[in-house]
């Protein structure tokens, strides 16, 4: 006659099905919750970054810096160089942009009949970090973005008959405008015009 049954060693004890399926239970849990934060970290970073299709996107051919100013209603200095010009359409607004390059005294001449009396163009006290692009910006024209700019930075903004002067009457959109001093005397003006109405294309 055989004797009673020797107990199970260390490490052969065996798990009860109630404590194998909270371990899975906790498994699934952790593996969702990774899962959860790892869509939220790259919606996170999708909306700072704009995906590189969208940097190219929907920018419309043959958007002259003549013709860009005409549809802004500004008359851009003869004595301008480095004239840099483009029109981006998404199913949310149009943008129009337009920079220009000019001496420190002429941009505050160009600036001034557009500006409210009173106002005063404030500095950039928040920055965006260096390389920071955006789909509707002056990257598309081979510049850096103004907000990234602190030093000899400028900022204001104008819309249509704002001031009783010509040039006021004759702005047809609502710009943000930025004043950049990147040397000494000469200026580079950008000018973003963003309307909820449909910008009419630039001919052919």
């Amino acid at each position: 006659m055989s004797g009673p049954a020797a107990p199970a060693g260390p490490g052969k004890r065996k798990w009860s099905w109630q404590r194998r399926l909270a371990v899975g239970a906790w498994v699934f849990s952790g593996l969702c919750i990774l899962g959860v934060l790892g869509l939220l970290v790259m919606v996170g970073y999708g909306l700072r970054e704009p995906a590189e299709h969208e940097k190219y996107c929907c920018w419309e051919e043959n958007a002259t810096p003549e013709w860009t100013a005409g549809v802004m209603g500004l008359r851009v200095p003869e004595t301008a160089t480095d004239r840099r010009a483009g029109l981006h359409t998404n199913l949310q607004y149009d943008a129009a942009l337009l920079a220009f390059t000019v001496t420190t005294a002429e941009a505050d001449r160009f600036v001034q009949p557009l500006r409210r009396e009173g106002t005063q163009m404030v500095r950039n006290e928040h920055p965006e970090e260096p390389g920071y692009t955006r789909s509707d910006g002056f990257t598309h024209l081979g510049l850096p973005e103004p907000e990234t700019f602190v030093e000899g930075m400028r900022i204001t903004n104008a819309c249509p008959r704002v001031t009783k002067t010509p040039e006021s009457d004759s702005l047809r959109l609502c710009a943000e405008i930025h004043l950049h001093e990147f040397q000494p005397g000469i200026t580079r003006i950008y000018l973003w015009a963003g309307s909820d109405a449909a910008i009419d294309k630039p001919p052919a």
